[in-house]
């Protein structure tokens, strides 16, 4: 057998590097070890001075700070909410904190204040009662206002302090054989509206029975907090999803010679259903306003065709008039923008736009349109700016929610006669360089007679 020798200088070496090793990484672990540093080992005088205002569900805590102390860091607050101890915190440049989420308003809650340095250390403990008002959620259940309205009901409430407030809505049933309640979640939202206001109707095409119905409220905070349910019972107004169809009442025989003034003596002046350039009138109602190709009043790329796009940029109007088959009292309308980002408040999206209604019910009857007709303005309205400022892609996420859930108003107090034609005139796009709009969808709802 072949024997092997071994360099024991090299050898040695070997062993000295890895003990040196051993102990450089030992060292090191020791120097890292979460050992606080102390730069002043003395513990910080507490609060001077405090002044306790009670609020609805907590309380402002205003404080000063000891004076001639220069490595203070924090002020921290603890105290008990809901069995558990919870803190808060304030910086050294701030003079007040708030203790939050607390609903009692019958008993007194102790907060132990300390103040806190770059130490690591906290001064010995000053002591304040809190007695909280009435906390956001017991506000919106004592101000809670349910009506009746079309296919639902109408859910509002006081939220003077803006405070985040989660409400849910549940729909209650009766299982087929068991008997037992069944309770269904038909609507959730969190706000900070000082006066919120929702229809909630569970279908987004059209909505609840015109039958007794058991309703169940909740409200909910950020802390963990929430209201028992309430129930009531309410009976819907009956209403259904009016299906338009497209109607010839006014072929386009102009080019872009009209603003809503003319248009409104002359309605050949108008470019109006069944098509404005390639995109169908149907658009407007086949469920889809995801992308351009889902629009109605896309851009027109021939100029010299149902008015072109120098018709748009001047601010002239782009009508369509509907056929909703049957004479019915409306109860309400309800318009979407495209959801693709970049027509979010951005480029050929609709910003203004009116809705035109006649008591006339035959095609005849209707094709009057001017100031000596039965046409009236039943709506007008501009979308509002974004909260944020910012449009298209860089839209923010609350803003983008909101203008995805399109825009619904009231026309039941407006339109008291029966309608059959019922005409969108939209009249301002986002961008007013655009040549066109873009109109994603549109709903009628109402009872037919």
């Amino acid at each position: 057998m072949k024997s092997i020798k071994i360099n024991t200088k090299i050898f040695s070496n070997i062993v000295i590097l890895i003990l040196v090793t051993v102990v450089l990484f030992t060292g090191c672990n020791d120097y890292l070890a979460p050992e606080p540093y102390v730069k002043n080992p003395e513990v910080p005088p507490a609060l001077q001075s405090t002044n306790v205002t009670n609020i609805s569900g907590g309380a402002k805590i205003e404080f000063e700070l000891p004076k001639g102390v220069d490595d203070l860091l924090y002020v921290k607050a603890s105290y008990l909410r809901n069995g558990k101890t919870v803190e808060t915190k304030a910086s050294r440049y701030d003079n007040s904190l708030y203790v939050q989420g607390l609903r009692d308003t019958s008993k007194t809650v102790e907060v132990e204040l300390v103040v806190g340095n770059n130490s690591g250390k906290e001064s010995a403990p000053t002591f304040v009662q809190v007695k909280p008002l009435a906390a956001s959620i017991d506000v919106a259940v004592k101000t809670m206002l349910v009506e009746e309205t079309f296919g639902g009901v109408r859910l509002r409430w006081d939220n003077p302090t803006l405070a985040a407030t989660i409400v849910k809505v549940y729909s209650v049933g009766v299982t087929e054989f068991g008997g037992d309640s069944v309770l269904t979640e038909v609507f959730s939202e969190d706000t900070k509206l000082i006066r919120p206001d929702y229809k909630i109707r569970g279908e987004i095409i059209g909505g609840y029975d015109s039958i007794p119905t058991q309703f169940g409220f909740q409200f909910k905070d950020i802390f963990g907090n929430q209201t028992d349910t309430i129930f009531l019972i309410k009976t819907p107004i009956y209403e259904r999803y009016l299906q338009p169809v497209a109607t010839g009442i006014f072929p386009f025989k102009g080019i872009s010679v009209h603003s809503a003034t003319l248009a409104a003596q002359d309605p050949t002046l108008t470019w109006d259903g069944p098509n404005w350039g390639d995109r169908a009138s149907y658009k407007l109602w086949d469920g889809k306003w995801n992308t351009n190709p889902d629009a109605y009043w896309a851009v027109a790329h021939d100029v010299n065709n149902l008015g072109g796009e120098e018709a748009f940029k001047n601010k002239k109007s782009a009508f369509v008039t509907i056929d909703l088959q049957q004479p019915s009292k409306l109860s309400r309308y309800k318009l979407y923008g495209l959801k693709n980002k970049q027509y979010v408040y951005n480029e050929s999206a609709p910003r203004k736009w009116r809705i035109w209604v006649t008591p006339d019910l035959t095609e005849e009857e209707a094709k009057n349109w001017g100031p000596d007709s039965n046409w009236e303005v039943a709506h007008d309205f501009t979308v509002p700016a974004p909260l944020d400022g910012k449009i298209a892609h860089d839209v923010t996420d609350s803003d983008y929610k909101t203008w995805n859930m399109g825009w619904e108003h009231d026309l039941s107090i407006q339109v008291t006669y029966p309608v059959r034609f019922l005409r969108l005139e939209v009249y301002e796009a986002w961008t007013s360089a655009v040549g066109g709009g873009a109109t994603g969808e549109l709903e009628v709802y109402g009872a037919p007679e």
